[in-house]
């Protein structure tokens, strides 16, 4: 990706050539290194393996993040969303959490080794995942850390300023490294204020179908959209038990074929587990 670089005065007494290797920052708060360098990074979403254009998601959507580079470097991958919130992408503590990459290789997040999926939730905005490689481990302590309470298995980032403050902070922690030892990349996707269709049962006449996904939808809604599935085969209604956070059907046709739903939300998420279970 090409950006137009910030026109940066000196400061009295710094070489032009000092300034030269230092690490620019461009008029959008994205670091850049302003020296050629043979190491390269590339980041992408699935969405857009060109990694040119802008990619709309939607609450619900699933995306896979795609990286790759020319050297084997270490890489890490931040998540920068409209508001300025900050993830920490990679590295992680899931299955392919690891953040050394060799060269020419792309390394996918998440991998399908992983048992979890990377889901769109919002807020809407357009988001920026930046990409930095380096042929040294960086040392982040000082912007992200690993808690030893950690559930998530990410790491909480500790800088504030959103995307200009992550960019300060960046430009600090590799301005030691030598020039050519150093790279960035910056991939955009934008979230849009529409709400995804939860994912389609899969059509069978005796099965316990399962998923779990992020919905805006709201609890109800969700029921809906799924009992409106089964009313579509033929089923009917025959007792539904509503709490807080779950809610349970049961289902019946003519044929004596029944059906149970359960969905839930997850507390405090809008994370939903969906349970179909069927029998004739």
């Amino acid at each position: 990706m090409k950006y137009i670089l910030m026109t940066l005065g000196l400061a009295a007494g710094v070489s032009s050539a000092y300034a030269q290797n230092s690490p620019k920052i461009t008029s959008q708060s994205i670091i850049v290194n302003p020296v050629a360098s043979p190491l390269k990074v590339s980041v992408w979403t699935a969405k857009d393996p060109t990694g040119s254009k802008i990619p709309t998601y939607v609450a619900g959507d699933r995306m896979t993040l795609n990286v790759k580079t020319t050297q084997d470097a270490y890489v890490y991958l931040f998540n920068v969303d409209q508001k300025g919130n900050i993830d920490l992408i990679l590295p992680n503590k899931f299955t392919s959490g690891a953040n050394f990459i060799k060269a020419n290789t792309t390394k996918s997040f998440p991998s399908k080794e992983d048992k979890f999926t990377f889901d769109i939730a919002g807020p809407a905005g357009l988001n920026k995942v930046l990409a930095v490689a380096s042929k040294t481990e960086l040392d982040l302590n000082d912007i992200a850390q690993f808690k030893e309470d950690q559930t998530t298995g990410f790491a909480t980032v500790t800088v504030r300023g959103g995307q200009n403050g992550l960019a300060q902070a960046l430009s600090i922690i590799v301005k030691p490294l030598p020039s050519k030892d150093w790279v960035t990349d910056v991939a955009q996707y934008q979230i849009s204020a529409k709400v995804a269709t939860p994912p389609v049962p899969v059509a069978s006449t005796t099965a316990t179908w399962k998923s779990t996904f992020k919905s805006a939808l709201g609890l109800n809604r969700v029921y809906e959209f799924y009992a409106n599935q089964l009313k579509a085969l033929g089923y009917e209604a025959d007792q539904t038990t509503t709490t807080r956070q779950q809610i349970v059907g049961d289902f019946s046709m003519a044929d004596q074929s029944t059906a149970n739903l359960t969905v839930k939300q997850r507390p405090g998420t809008t994370t939903y587990d969906v349970v179909l279970t069927r029998k004739e």
